[in-house]
């Protein structure tokens, strides 16, 4: 039996049943995967309850609030997450999870639907190459660094730091050496810097959590892999708060509908994490990748035809 009701922020109906068990879903695959989130909850708001693409934005932000401080959490209760790393990220990136929202608010609802396509379809290819028994950010870690591509990545970031007044900081020691419950490891706060901002940036545009790319980011700056991933969480309470503030501000933001969401995916968060360490996830891996193609390719279809079922928001 459905049980509908009315959300008056979006003016839609909402099944609650349904909105909830897609939270678990989604959920449920963050948690075995180490992915999922805003990759899923954005298309699905978008293309099946037909609601403007930047009010999907927002209200992906806000679950993803939620899901993050349940990780986070977790994280911190084994010590794999450092706090002042994460103060670093928070501190660049939550400005610019600031930016990269309002940014979002006057763009093009086409173009704006054609780059989380475009992203999306990105981080399925990465799904589709992940090995067995590997969360997907691990295997994108290790995917970069084994290639030219972490090279890149660094050169880009130091070409970047070129233009900051660095001369005016360098009383301030630009690494500093930490050392945690699980490993011992430098930073190096300028290059920190610099990956953090970039990452809130895109959380703020695309309404994704940016664990796909900061977590592979800090392994390159040679953070160990699991206190990247407690850090990531750690960090994403913040950007997306400051993301989903600016998106609400802008009345782009469902809280019914994303409080369903939320509350689904804090379920399922804890039954995947249970299930990872039961259930081989190769194939699941390589499905959930195909869907995810899928998805990006109709995000990327609908942009370009410019269809109504995605009205201007």
């Amino acid at each position: 039996m459905d049980l509908i009701i009315h959300s008056s922020f979006s003016n839609v109906d909402v099944n609650v049943l349904l909105v909830f068990a897609y939270g678990i879903f989604v959920g449920c695959l963050t948690g075995m995967l180490g992915a999922g989130g805003g990759t899923l909850i954005v298309p699905f708001l978008a293309l099946y309850l037909k609601l403007p693409i930047k009010t999907a934005i927002g209200t992906s932000l806000f679950q993803v609030t939620g899901i993050a401080a349940s990780g986070a959490f977790q994280h911190y209760r084994y010590g794999s997450s450092d706090l002042k790393l994460a103060l670093i990220l928070i501190i660049s990136g939550s400005s610019m999870a600031f930016m990269g929202a309002r940014f979002a608010q006057l763009v093009p609802n086409n173009i704006l639907k054609a780059i989380f396509g475009v992203f999306v379809i990105m981080i399925a290819l990465k799904f589709v190459r992940s090995k067995s028994g590997e969360p997907i950010s691990e295997t994108i870690a290790k995917n970069e660094t084994s290639s030219d591509r972490s090279s890149h990545i660094k050169q880009t970031l130091h070409h970047l730091a070129k233009f900051l007044p660095v001369g005016m900081i360098t009383p301030i020691p630009l690494r500093i050496h930490r050392k945690t419950k699980i490993a011992e490891y430098t930073i190096n706060l300028l290059m920190v810097f610099l990956l953090g901002g970039a990452v809130g940036f895109s959380s703020g545009l695309l309404g994704v959590g940016g664990g796909f790319l900061l977590v592979p980011g800090l392994v390159f700056l040679g953070i160990p892999m699991k206190v990247a991933v407690g850090t990531d969480l750690t960090q994403i309470i913040a950007s997306a708060s400051v993301g989903t503030a600016t998106y609400f501000l802008g009345g782009y933001v469902d809280p019914i509908i994303g409080t369903l969401l939320m509350a689904g995916g804090i379920i399922g968060t804890v039954i995947g994490t249970r299930l990872n360490k039961r259930t081989p996830t190769s194939t699941l891996k390589k499905i959930f990748g195909v869907l995810m193609v899928f998805v990006g390719l109709l995000m990327v279809r609908n942009a370009l035809m410019g269809t109504s079922g995605l009205h201007m928001g």
